[in-house]
């Protein structure tokens, strides 16, 4: 028998398009309806704080997204994230100063 670990999130959604800057917030769920976005994270995020970013568009893989990281690591490195994938939806979850910023899902 499986164990399934699942959740209900109530997400703040928020559509942007071509050329945008967007400053996420914590349980927000960010709509990009062209590349060429960038989307930036919460500077002093707390344990648990979850945010999407969706490709609704499909255009991420020739025209990219940017997740910047706006001081804390992703994935424990310090770089920004590109969403290069057609159709991605990746969910970031903040689990500490240790690993910062962790994709749980797409």
């Amino acid at each position: 028998m499986g164990r399934y670990l699942t959740s209900t999130l109530n997400y703040a959604t928020t559509n942007v398009v071509t050329g945008t800057s967007v400053n996420a917030a914590v349980n927000q769920r960010i709509l990009c309806t062209a590349g060429g976005i960038t989307v930036t994270l919460p500077a002093s995020p707390t344990e648990n704080d979850t945010i999407q970013v969706v490709d609704i568009s499909g255009t991420a893989g020739s025209s990219n997204i940017t997740v910047a990281r706006n001081g804390q690591e992703i994935q424990n490195d310090a770089s920004d994230l590109i969403i290069d994938i057609n159709n991605a939806s990746p969910i970031l979850v903040y689990s500490g100063a240790t690993y910062g910023w962790v994709l749980c899902g797409s």
